[in-house]
């Protein structure tokens, strides 16, 4: 019996000694420890290569329902400067009195002379850390930056959480961005001939909202973050700009637009019509000696608006899908026209020409450019899916 009591508590006694040799939770951290990052901003002088870094940290009684006096402000906005990442580090913690926490931001916004003079030494640093963040949203910025990150966003006040949401719900309702914006997409592109598009925010107005007082005012459009086009990357360097109005017919053409919006003027009145995921077909082919790539645009539309005056018969439907055929292939193919100009081969036709076999294309490889003679042959085949809830417009009713 005696022996079974020793027997247990040795047992015992070694369990405890395991328990104690166990990490457990001693090099937990605690939320009021940490500095949670939700937006960053970088920019570097041309001149001296001085990099300017700015932290957008998050006030968590700031973002929660506030009662009593007056609104906490929702982030903290902290200015690094600095000649190298070690440096920037180091200033890091001259200034701010918790650890950074870079798990979770949302976005990384960069000024435009950046852009211009090249990314690789910060997507290489980034690239290397075990916490990189390759799937956050990287944006350019043709206003300055300082304003860009000490102003105070309207209805979701995080800047970075409204970043991503307004480049998510672009993608699907407007089709004038992508969800393919992430740094990720500019890495896997820097060392080969296709070319990466990045979307470029500006802030509305003429002056920061740098105060809580911004809450307080009903006009959101002053001091906002808006949505201006699309920044045109090669390798690391950004070599030009794509309209908004030119961004559809990119995405378009690429295969990624979420929806495309057309309006056209038939029987002197408009009418809108919305596609979402037009399915995009396209194979590239050799005719004669010149690379000519094929593209077929499937559409199912639906009838947005429409103002005519007239009953909405199956000639009037006929009537609607031939000009819309009509009206995307022309401006599709005008952009395409225009992108051979400025030199951008924004379809990657010159690596799809790389991957190509055979003597035809031997031929066509030993030609410099040979992308830019690529002739598009575009087809566009629209059906209407759906016509909302009534068959015909209401007539305007005169005398």
């Amino acid at each position: 019996m005696m022996l079974q009591t020793f027997v247990r508590a040795g047992k015992l006694l070694a369990l405890a000694a395991a328990c104690c040799s166990l990490a457990g939770c001693w090099d937990m951290v605690e939320v009021n420890q940490l500095a949670i990052v939700d937006l960053v901003g970088m920019d570097r002088e041309p001149g001296n290569g001085k990099y300017t870094t700015y932290y957008q940290v998050i006030n968590p009684p700031g973002i929660a329902i506030q009662k009593g006096a007056g609104i906490k402000a929702p982030v903290y906005t902290y200015k690094v400067e600095g000649f190298s990442a070690v440096e920037l580090a180091e200033k890091t913690f001259d200034i701010v009195p918790r650890r950074p926490f870079y798990d979770h931001y949302q976005a990384l916004i960069v000024s435009e002379r950046f852009a211009k003079e090249g990314l690789r030494e910060m997507l290489n640093f980034l690239e290397k850390r075990p916490d990189r963040r390759a799937t956050i949203h990287l944006l350019v910025t043709d206003s300055p930056l300082s304003d860009m990150m000490k102003t105070y966003i309207p209805l979701e006040r995080l800047p970075g959480r409204t970043e991503r949401s307004m480049i998510e719900f672009q993608s699907k309702y407007s089709g004038r961005e992508s969800k393919r914006s992430r740094m990720k997409d500019l890495v896997e592109n820097m060392e080969s001939s296709i070319l990466t598009v990045l979307p470029i925010v500006s802030l509305s107005g003429t002056k920061p909202m740098p105060t809580t007082k911004r809450y307080e005012q009903i006009d959101a459009n002053q001091g906002n973050y808006v949505m201006k086009g699309a920044a045109v990357f090669k390798h690391d360097r950004m070599i030009g700009r794509l309209e908004p109005s030119d961004t559809s017919w990119f995405y378009l053409l690429d295969g990624r637009i979420g929806v495309l919006n057309e309006s056209m003027i038939i029987n002197g009145e408009r009418v809108d019509l919305q596609a979402p995921k037009p399915e995009v077909r396209r194979q590239l082919t050799a005719v004669s000696g010149k690379p000519v790539l094929k593209m077929d645009i499937y559409a199912q539309a639906q009838i947005y608006d429409n103002d005519q005056n007239v009953k909405l018969t199956e000639q009037n439907l006929a009537e609607i899908k031939a000009q819309f055929n009509e009206q995307v292939k022309k401006k599709a193919s005008e952009f395409y026209e225009k992108t051979k100009r400025l030199g951008w081969d924004l379809l990657g036709i010159e690596a799809q020409i790389k991957r190509k076999s055979g003597k035809e294309w031997a031929d066509i490889k030993k030609e410099e450019g040979a992308w830019k003679k690529t002739e598009l042959q575009l087809a566009v085949h629209c059906t209407i899916r759906t016509i909302g809830t009534t068959i015909d417009p209401y007539k305007e009713k005169r005398g």
